[in-house]
Formats: C-alpha cells, sequence, structure tokens
C-alpha cells in the first residue's frame, strides 16, 4: 500500500507523450509504483515489544537468581549441619586413644581373672588331692 496516491494513468500518459513507447512507459510506471510502495512491516518488532520481552526476561531471570540463590542456601545449610555432625582427625586421635585405653584395661582384667581363675582351680585340685 501506498502512503500517498499516484495516478499510473497520468504518469504513463506524460512518459508516452515525452517520447517513451507505450510498453516502456508502463513498465517504468509500474516500477516506480512498486519502488513507491510501503513493505508490509507489520510482522517487525517494535522498540516497545523490545522492551517489554526485555523486561519479562529480566524478570525470568531476576526470579532464576531468587530460587538458585535459595538453594544454595538450603545447601550451605545442609553443609553445615554435616561438618558439625562429622568427626574431626583430633576427634577420631581422642577416640583411637580411648579405645586403647579401654582395651588395655580389658586386657589386664582378663589376665587377672585367669589368673584367679588358674589360682582357684589349683587350690581345689589341692583340697581334694
Amino acid at each position: 500500500m501506498s502512503p500517498f496516491a499516484f495516478d499510473t494513468l497520468s504518469a504513463s500518459k506524460q512518459l508516452r507523450e515525452a517520447g517513451m513507447s507505450e510498453g516502456v512507459a508502463e513498465a517504468v510506471v509500474s516500477v516506480f509504483q512498486h519502488a513507491a510502495a510501503m513493505p508490509d512491516i507489520s510482522h517487525l518488532a517494535t522498540k516497545a515489544d523490545l522492551d517489554a520481552q526485555g523486561a519479562k526476561m529480566k524478570a525470568d531471570l531476576d526470579a532464576q537468581g531468587a530460587r538458585v540463590k535459595a538453594d544454595l542456601d538450603l545447601m550451605r545449610a545442609d553443609i553445615g549441619a554435616l561438618k558439625r555432625e562429622m568427626a574431626t582427625k583430633a576427634d577420631l586421635a581422642d577416640l583411637r586413644a580411648e579405645f586403647g585405653a579401654r582395651l588395655l584395661q580389658q586386657t589386664w582384667m582378663t589376665i587377672g581373672g585367669v589368673t584367679a581363675l588358674a589360682t582357684m582351680v589349683n587350690v581345689t585340685l589341692k583340697i581334694f588331692d
């Protein structure tokens, strides 16, 4: 659709009167008419369209960023809880030392018990002998 009225008949007549053949005059008028026609730009985005799309994308990114931050905060809390529940090398060394001391104590108690039992057996054998 042309933004202004273009009288193709009058233009063709003027070109013929200027000495052009009818076919050439009509071809020139047709080319000019097509060149002057406004192209259909209804499918192109406007600045307002781009601004609206940019605002939507920014809002989506902000929302996604908030979700990622919340997930990271939960992960940090979980890691903190795990750290509090996990034993350290010092804890393991203390446990190892305590285990060793108790094992030594049980060993001496077992040796003492076996010695007492052997003594009781020996005394019993002497009594009944």
